[in-house]
């Protein structure tokens, strides 16, 4: 071979290799049909799962069962599935021992009760209320979200809307939770160990941004015992036509300053409903949206997992980044519930007269 030859194949192989060095990989191999999961075609048996909240004592599933039957109540008479899932958060939300609605906590200030709201379809639609104060049933306002050309409103502006609707002027909080609020208060001042830790090194002081300042909120005025209290109340639904819906509610952490939000008005996090299922989490709502969780456990149940074994892979997947996690899964022919704490929940199957969850 003549030196012009070599010269010439050797800058043409070498222009292949720097092309190849500076080439975009290839983009993953998009799933065959075969890696997902096969659904069965409708009609399905309409069903409901409920949970009361990471940390929510096992025997208060009896308000569980209730926000099932209203519920599967609704699904029975041919309702809408997001109207299903609402219905069934409304009785947690009315129930006085669940964080959400009438019953949510009290923030540190002994004053402050902020409150998230989702709702989900399994056509992808989603609306959320985060920060509304003042209302007795924040999913309702999430609901009413759904129909206008937003995703999500906040605070004041999601308060003020909850007017629009007819909703009433309305304090959530209940003597109890002011109770608890006054003992997290002392536990604050005195640095207690059974704070969650990072306010045990968080300058909270330098950072108060209530309305109240830190000598009208009276910290350290009142002892009381170190609660967490239980945490969001969810339910998700599968109606007989194979569409699904899911929605959460929350009062809320009381150790926070204010505005927090956590993960249930967080598209994907919290909740998510899609025709492979739906799913509703409780628990610490940082981990859950940095998992982006329930957008995961969908994936999971498109690719064939169960939802018992989707919901097991979440609570490990939550308790790997030191988080508390609860949740509720329902599938085309399944349902369930695991946590990595106690968690009150049920479930039920249209036609059936039992449930699953604890103290059946």
């Amino acid at each position: 071979m003549s030196r012009v030859k070599k010269l010439a194949s050797f800058l043409f192989f070498t222009a292949i290799l720097l092309a190849g060095c500076g080439a975009e990989p290839p983009p993953p191999r998009a799933p065959e049909a075969s890696d997902k999961a096969r659904l069965p075609p409708p009609p399905y048996r309409p069903a409901a799962v409920a949970h009361a909240g990471a940390g929510s004592p096992p025997q208060n599933a009896d308000g569980c069962r209730k926000a099932v039957d209203a519920a599967l109540d609704v699904l029975e008479k041919g309702g809408d599935p997001v109207d299903a899932a609402v219905a069934g958060v409304v009785v947690l939300e009315d129930d006085p021992r669940f964080n959400a609605g009438t019953g949510s906590r009290v923030r540190i200030d002994g004053e402050t009760v902020q409150m998230d709201a989702a709702i989900m379809r399994s056509d992808g639609r989603f609306a959320a209320v985060a920060a509304v104060e003042r209302v007795r049933n924040p999913v309702i306002v999430a609901r009413a979200v759904m129909d206008t050309p937003h995703l999500l409103l906040v605070g004041d502006g999601a308060t003020r809307f909850a007017r629009t609707l007819g909703l009433p002027d309305y304090d959530p909080a209940t003597p109890e939770m002011r109770a608890k609020a006054e003992g997290l208060k002392d536990a604050l001042r005195r640095n207690d160990p059974s704070l969650p830790g990072p306010w045990r090194t968080f300058d909270w002081r330098k950072h108060w941004n209530f309305q109240r300042s830190l000598e009208e909120s009276g910290l350290g005025a009142q002892k009381g015992p170190v609660e967490r209290g239980a945490d969001t109340v969810g339910v998700s639904v599968r109606a007989s036509d194979g569409r699904f819906a899911t929605a959460l509610s929350t009062g809320g952490t009381a150790i926070t300053l204010r505005g927090r939000v956590g993960d249930v008005p967080i598209y994907g996090a919290g909740l998510f409903a899609s025709p492979h299922g739906a799913s509703a989490a409780t628990g610490t709502g940082e981990r859950i949206i940095e998992a982006a969780l329930a957008r995961e456990v969908n994936g999971w149940l498109e690719a064939g997992a169960t939802p018992a074994e989707a919901a097991a892979r979440a609570v490990e997947v939550v308790q790997r980044k030191g988080g508390d996690i609860g949740i509720i899964v329902i599938g085309p022919e399944a349902l369930a519930g695991a946590a990595g704490s106690p968690m009150a929940w049920a479930g039920r199957v249209s036609g059936e007269s039992t449930y699953a969850g604890p103290s059946h």
